[in-house]
């Protein structure tokens, strides 16, 4: 019989090893962000996933399906799913591309844009809570140290 894994929630930090439970720490954080993300756009009709394409978009970081989905680390079917919502809300604007007529434009609609403004500041309301507490060097290095798990799977194996 397999013994299940105790919940993050029910752990003592020292009980967790690092080199087993830092994706479920990382995967526990993220769910969390996205669960207070969701609540505090869900005025908007915004879910966590849908805000970042509008602050990509708005931000002009990328403009097609592949540049999102290598950005957000999507495949192509669940945002092509996402984008439809977006579009459905009329939140985003598709335009042919006048190079390459197999190429869709993405782009912010006048709602999208007037919505914009209004959404990092919830967003960053979630990042503060979570980062109470810290101190801004605590915080800084929180940053540089996920960078640095983040290069040391980019590079190559040693």
């Amino acid at each position: 019989m397999q013994q299940s894994m105790p919940s993050i929630n029910s752990c003592n930090r020292s009980q967790l090893i690092p080199e087993q439970d830092l994706g479920r720490v990382i995967s526990f954080l993220r769910s969390k962000l996205s669960t207070h993300i969701d609540t505090q756009l869900q005025p908007m009709g915004l879910t966590s996933a849908q805000y970042i394409v509008v602050v990509l978009l708005a931000k002009g970081s990328v403009n097609t399906l592949a540049g999102l989905c290598e950005h957000m680390v999507y495949d192509k079917g669940a945002m092509s799913r996402l984008l439809k919502r977006l579009e459905e809300k009329d939140l985003i604007a598709k335009t042919q591309c006048e190079f390459d007529k197999r190429s869709t434009i993405l782009g912010l609609s006048e709602k999208g844009k007037a919505l914009y403004p209004q959404i990092m500041p919830l967003v960053n309301e979630v990042y503060a809570k979570a980062l109470n507490g810290f101190s801004d060097d605590e915080k800084q290095q929180v940053i540089d140290l996920l960078f640095k798990a983040i290069t040391n799977l980019d590079s190559p194996t040693k």
